[in-house]
């Protein structure tokens, strides 16, 4: 079992979405724009053999909008994404376990230092509270373990010069940074996602 702790700072996370959109978006979007820059070209013919007509212009409008969305789209939900996560301004600390038959993911939220709440039958207070210390160590919320079983969920990964990204079922991703692995960890996950396929 090959064991990695680490955290994913905000180029990492552009760097993943990156490398997601080049795996499962680029593909479609090509194929989009073969198709739109051929209608732009047809409503083009249309305004030159009939000028006075208004199907050629509609089309190239249309078309031209089609385009420049379907390209600014991911460069906005990734600012969108980006700025969500450094409003949240909370640091997460990671722990990924490599197993045969899965990979397993601890997400260690770490608490704001001005205060720790607890949970409890009165309902929310702070940990600074002395009525609801004794009750904290049982109501704290733990963090849930991500469990992905190999052969049980789609799982791919993808690789640059400084990430490993684990997608998973095409619409999560999990961000591996090497700057957090030694050369041995770097290459027993490399060797790993290529002995399961993944």
């Amino acid at each position: 079992m090959t064991q990695i702790n680490y955290t994913n700072t905000i180029p990492e996370i552009k760097r993943a979405y990156v490398l997601f959109r080049r795996k499962y978006a680029l593909p479609r979007m090509l194929a989009m724009t073969v198709l739109l820059l051929a209608t732009i070209i047809f409503g083009f013919d249309f305004i030159i053999k009939n000028p006075s007509g208004y199907v050629g212009y509609i089309l190239t409008i249309l078309c031209s909008g089609m385009l420049i969305s379907l390209w600014s789209r991911p460069f906005l939900a990734v600012r969108r994404l980006i700025s969500t996560i450094e409003a949240l301004g909370k640091d997460e600390k990671y722990i990924a376990r490599f197993f045969d038959d899965r990979i397993e993911i601890d997400t260690e939220i770490v608490p704001l230092e001005t205060e720790t709440i607890a949970i409890s039958g009165q309902g929310i207070d702070t940990i600074e509270n002395p009525e609801v210390l004794e009750e904290v160590e049982e109501d704290l919320i733990q963090a849930e373990t991500s469990v992905y079983r190999l052969g049980s969920e789609q799982l791919y990964s993808a690789e640059d010069s400084e990430i490993f990204c684990l997608f998973v079922n095409k619409a999560l991703i999990h961000i591996f940074p090497k700057r957090c692995m030694s050369e041995e960890q770097t290459e027993a996950v490399r060797t790993y996602l290529k002995d399961k396929g993944i």
